[in-house]
C-alpha cells in the first residue's frame, strides 16, 4: 500500500478558512467573533465548526487548538460530518489531544456513515493499514469504494490499486486501469504515471504506446519524478530525441532519482549518447 498522509484532512480546514483568508487578503471585515461565538454556545453547528477553525488558525483569536478540538467536538456530537471528519483527524494526529487512533477511526466512521467521502477515504485507509482498528483490506476494499464512487481521486487511485495487486478483493487489472483512468483524468500525478505504464505493456488496457506516452507527459509536467524518467528513456532511444530525453532525465535526477542519474551521467554530458 502506498502511504497516503492522513492529514489531508488539512485540506477540508483550509476549504472552511478560504473565505475568512479571502476577506483578509482584500481589506474585508471577517465575521464578528462574538457573534459566533454567540451562535456556536447556542448550538449553531456550523458556528460551532467555524469557531474551531479559527482557534486551529488564530483568526480573530489566540491560536489554541485544544479549544478547537472542544469546538470540533461539540458540532460533531450534533451529527455535524464536517466536523466528525476533522475530530477524527485531530485525535489521528495528536492535536489539541492526545493521539488516539482509535477515537480516530469512531469519528471517521460517523461522518463515514453520512456519506463524506474524505471521511470514507480516511476510515479506509485506516483499515487498510490496520491503524486504530485490527487490519481489515476487505472492509478497506469496502470504503475506498464508496469513496471512489463519489469522485474522491484518492480513494479511486487507492482502489485501482487494491485490484492491481488482489488485496481485499479478487485481481482485476482490467478494473484497476479503470479506477486508474478515473482518477488521472482528475489529475492524480500518481494514477496518470501508473496508467501511463498500463498503456505502455498492455496491462488491463490493450497496449497503446501514443496514450501511454500522453498520460506519461500529464504526470511528467506535474514533476513526477518517475514519469519524467519513464518519457525521458522513450525519447532517448526510441524516439531518437536526445534534446527532450535528457531534458526530462534532468529534471527526474535533480528530485533525486537515480536511474535518471545514472542515464544523464552516461547518455547526457557533452552530448554524448
Amino acid at each position: 500500500m502506498r502511504k497516503y498522509v492522513a492529514c489531508l484532512c488539512c485540506f477540508f480546514i483550509l476549504c472552511l478558512t478560504m473565505q475568512a483568508a479571502n476577506a483578509q487578503a482584500a481589506g474585508l471585515n471577517i465575521p464578528d467573533l462574538a457573534v459566533i461565538q454567540d451562535a456556536a454556545e447556542k448550538g449553531d453547528v456550523d458556528a460551532q465548526c467555524k469557531l474551531a477553525v479559527m482557534h486551529i488558525y488564530g483568526l480573530n483569536v489566540p491560536q489554541d487548538d485544544v479549544k478547537a478540538v472542544q469546538w470540533f467536538e461539540k458540532a460533531a456530537e450534533q451529527g455535524h460530518p464536517e466536523a466528525q471528519l476533522l475530530l477524527g483527524a485531530m485525535y489521528a494526529n495528536g492535536q489539541g489531544v492526545l493521539k488516539d487512533e482509535v477515537k480516530a477511526v469512531q469519528w471517521f466512521e460517523k461522518a463515514a456513515e453520512q456519506r463524506h467521502p474524505e471521511a470514507q477515504f480516511e476510515l479506509a485507509w485506516m483499515y487498510a493499514n490496520g491503524q486504530g482498528v485490527p487490519k481489515d483490506e476487505v472492509r478497506a476494499v469496502q470504503w475506498f469504494e464508496k469513496a471512489a464512487e463519489q469522485g474522491h481521486a484518492e480513494a479511486q487511485f487507492e482502489l485501482a490499486w487494491m485490484y492491481a495487486n488482489g488485496q481485499g478483493i479478487p485481481k482485476d487489472e482490467a478494473k484497476a486501469a479503470q479506477w486508474c483512468e478515473k482518477a488521472a483524468e482528475q489529475g492524480h500525478d500518481e494514477a496518470q504515471f501508473n496508467l501511463g505504464m498500463a498503456y505502455y505493456i498492455g496491462r488491463g488496457v490493450p497496449k497503446d504506446e501514443a496514450k501511454a506516452m500522453q498520460w506519461y507527459q500529464k504526470a511528467a509536467e506535474q514533476g513526477h519524478a518517475e514519469a519524467q524518467y519513464e518519457l525521458g528513456w522513450i525519447y532517448l532511444f526510441i524516439g531518437k530525441n536526445q534534446q527532450a530525453g535528457c531534458h526530462l532525465l534532468r529534471l527526474s535526477a535533480e528530485q533525486g532519482n537515480k536511474e535518471a542519474i545514472g542515464m544523464c551521467k552516461e547518455f547526457c554530458v557533452n552530448g554524448k549518447k
